[in-house]
């Protein structure tokens, strides 16, 4: 017999979605799942998620799918190394895009090409943008799901307080430098707002900047770490210039708070993930919007990031099967519509933007809108490399830190990590 799910239809009631109609399977013990999640322990993202589980396991009696939280990306990398080594990993389980080819190359993944050929899956309407880390050597081992860009916000009120045009955000890094003087305020020695702020020291932003000055941080092959060339020398001492020189720049190790110093007035923009937007409309006291990050000589981008749902090839066929069909349900146009609504992550379906419920709350919340047509526009997938954590983290952000929180010349800082990383990258 063929595997079935009910309609969405009759999940998805509030989203008022049509979905495909199948007969309920003849009943018998569901086939029961793991599915690890990297969340904390609660919160509006946690509450979508279970929302959405217990929807799916409501929706049919086929499959009955248990959703184990496992902490940040960092912890659920840990936690699924260590599951592996037990031959112990769960059915199916979302990962940082970035760890996708490190377990793909390791033979864990199940490859997903055949399961997406199906006609009720619809692939090609899987939005392209966020494809581009789904892939290891020409065969798809991930759908995206929790999925963001890179974003700029800013504070239209600390604009028109500085006398500047309140709907002109810097276009470029040297726009950046010409007005950070004017949106920064001082009280003596002690900067009471800084005109930007980030976590540059980290590789996800700082990737998106090679790009846009022209550079890559690995070489096309993945066998040379080359984020010590000069487009990326270039912008990380801008960077460093901006921090250090002019005063201008927070660079912020920690993500959360740079949302609470712009909510808070203490910024004026932040660069960060598009997924702030539903905290910022939450708790914003002033105007404010999104625009492109400040471009450098290539143009803005914006890079992609967040989560995958990869499958586990050390299962049986059925709960392999079965694992499937929650990817699928999960992905669905108006599933990925609803997440996107309560999470303020990206749709992860091309169609899903027509959804009413979806198109209602563009409408209400206008910023939203503008934030995906952004990402669509300028977003860009990551460098593509079989250890990223192994070959290239562990030597780029401490190169970053050291240039930007500490006193190391960009130049030096860059070469000597990218030295360590080609080694590692070259075994």
């Amino acid at each position: 017999m063929p595997w079935r799910l009910l309609s969405a239809v009759a999940v998805l009631v509030s989203l008022s979605t049509t979905a495909w109609q199948i007969p309920v399977a003849a009943q018998r013990t569901p086939v029961a799942i793991t599915v690890w999640f990297p969340l904390p322990t609660g919160g509006p993202l946690k509450e979508a998620m279970d929302d959405l589980v217990a929807r799916f396991n409501s929706a049919q009696t086929d499959v009955k799918a248990n959703l184990e939280l496992t902490g940040d990306y960092g912890q659920n990398y840990q936690k699924l190394q260590t599951a592996i080594v037990a031959g112990t990993p769960p059915d199916a389980a979302m990962m940082e895009l970035m760890q996708i080819p490190e377990f793909a190359q390791a033979g864990v993944l199940a490859p997903l090409d055949e399961w997406a050929k199906q006609p009720d899956f619809n692939f090609p309407d899987i939005a392209p943008a966020l494809l581009g880390n789904s892939y290891w050597k020409g065969r798809l081992y991930a759908l995206p799901w929790q999925r963001s860009t890179t974003m700029m916000y800013y504070n239209i009120d600390a604009f028109k307080e500085a006398g500047l045009p309140e709907f002109s955000p810097p276009a470029t890094w040297d726009d950046v430098q010409r007005l950070g003087p004017k949106l920064t305020v001082r009280q003596g020695s002690q900067i009471t707002r800084y005109a930007v702020e980030g976590n540059f020291n980290q590789d996800w932003l700082f990737e998106g900047l090679v790009y846009s000055y022209g550079g890559k941080v690995i070489s096309d092959d993945g066998r040379r770490a080359v984020f010590n060339e000069a487009p990326a020398v270039r912008a990380l001492t801008m960077l460093r210039d901006l921090a250090k020189k002019d005063r201008t720049l927070n660079v912020n190790p920690n993500f959360s708070q740079i949302i609470e110093n712009f909510i808070a007035g203490r910024t004026a923009m932040i660069v960060h993930s598009s997924f702030a937007l539903s905290l910022i409309t939450t708790n914003a006291r002033f105007r404010w919007s999104v625009a492109p990050i400040p471009a450098g000589p290539a143009g803005p981008v914006h890079n992609a990031g967040g989560g995958n749902f990869v499958l586990f090839a050390k299962t049986t066929p059925e709960r392999q099967r079965a694992a499937w069909e929650f990817l699928k349900w999960m992905t669905s146009p108006a599933n990925t519509a609803f997440y996107s609504m309560r999470s303020g992550y990206l749709p992860v379906r091309v169609s899903a933007v027509e959804n009413p419920q979806l198109k209602e709350y563009y409408r209400a919340y206008p910023m939203a809108k503008k934030s995906l047509e952004i990402s669509l526009r300028y977003g860009r997938g990551r460098m593509v490399v079989q250890n990223v954590e192994k070959g290239v983290r562990q030597f780029l952000n401490p190169a970053l830190e050291a240039a930007l929180l500490g006193s190391a010349d960009p130049q030096q800082a860059l070469d000597d990590a990218a030295a360590k990383a080609t080694a590692e990258l070259g075994k």
